[in-house]
């Protein structure tokens, strides 16, 4: 496959690779967003996250922005990009996916795809680019979108990934809790410097 600037595309296993790294990212930034802005942690917090105000004032928002990027670049349709679309119509036309995993991810694409526009809405109208039409709110609004459902589809789109890499001969990929896990302990050793 080339991009329409007919330069040469990166191999099929270094993109499919990317693209798993993307949603692994996604779900790392998610996870510390969520981490900072849900209630019963953010309680929790909220005292030390005022001692340091500067910092966290726009953090949070920082995670949820890259989280977005990610994602939607996930499924993006462009040709030009790595994306689970793209690589899915590469693979299935070139008769890379046997049939049980053309199966799968078609079905797993298919679950997506609703989350994925919501996502897409989040992007293009208040992230990468601000429309003039809506305020940021409105657009989260728009959007309707759910903490549970921006996971969710980070798990939908890692299986298919998954099956992608598997079906290449590469080693699957898996989400960890490390950078969650070192927010809470850095959360905890502020709070107890500050006495």
């Amino acid at each position: 496959m080339t991009t329409s600037a007919q330069v040469p595309a990166l191999p099929l296993k270094v993109r499919i690779d990317r693209v798993a790294q993307h949603i692994i990212r996604a779900r790392l930034f998610l996870d510390l967003w969520f981490y900072f802005e849900e209630d019963r942690s953010r309680r929790e917090i909220i005292e030390t996250m005022r001692e340091y105000g500067e910092f966290f004032r726009f953090t949070p928002h920082a995670y949820l922005v890259t989280y977005v990027v990610y994602m939607a670049g996930v499924f993006e349709t462009r040709q030009d990009t790595i994306s689970l679309v793209i690589l899915i119509r590469e693979m299935k036309a070139a008769r890379q996916l046997n049939g049980q995993d053309e199966a799968a991810v078609s079905s797993l694409l298919s679950s997506a795809k609703p989350i994925a526009k919501k996502v897409a809405i989040l992007r293009n109208n208040a992230i990468a680019h601000r429309t003039i039409s809506l305020s940021y709110n409105d657009v989260f609004k728009l959007a309707n979108v759910t903490p549970g459902e921006l996971r969710d589809v980070t798990d939908i789109a890692l299986k298919i990934a998954n099956r992608l890499l598997l079906s290449c001969g590469l080693q699957d990929q898996h989400f960890t809790d490390m950078p969650r896990q070192d927010a809470v302990s850095m959360m905890t050793a502020l709070a107890k410097a500050l006495g």
